[in-house]
């Protein structure tokens, strides 16, 4: 399986730009029950802000509400190519420790964006298909 079978396409992304701020990037991720926010122009990847690096900046008085997005969020962010398989995704997560990466096509635009849950999610799915497929009787025991 490749990363293009699973991940949320860019019309499912929430993305802001350098212009908006961070108390935008935080209604935007609550109205959207999201974590991180991923900074574009253009549709090309200059970074992303996730709540925590909101909270830290807040509670550490490095920056304000009303302060840019661009002052938080982390650049240079690791993505991943579409056509990567799901067992060299799990690898590239560990490498980078990070939960969330965007997707991003050859042309390097945002495509999507993938979690380690959702690829936990699937890999629990298929380790669980193929233990039923020899051991019929194991949905009884979940």
């Amino acid at each position: 399986m490749i990363l293009k079978e699973l991940f949320r396409e860019q019309s499912e992304v929430v993305t802001l730009t350098l212009d908006d701020r961070i108390s935008d990037a935080a209604e935007l991720m609550r109205r959207e029950n999201v974590g991180s926010v991923v900074i574009v122009d253009d549709r090309q990847i200059v970074g992303i802000i996730t709540d925590r690096d909101i909270a830290l900046s807040l509670a550490l008085g490095a920056a304000s509400p009303d302060s840019f997005v661009g002052e938080v969020m982390t650049k240079g962010v690791a993505t991943i190519n579409e056509t990567m398989s799901l067992l060299d995704a799990t690898r590239f997560f560990r490498s980078v420790r990070v939960k969330r990466l965007p997707v991003v096509n050859g042309e390097n635009q945002l495509v999507g964006i993938v979690s380690t849950d959702d690829v936990l999610a699937v890999l629990a799915r298929e380790l669980f298909d193929t233990c039923a497929t020899f051991e019929p009787n194991l949905g009884h025991f979940v």
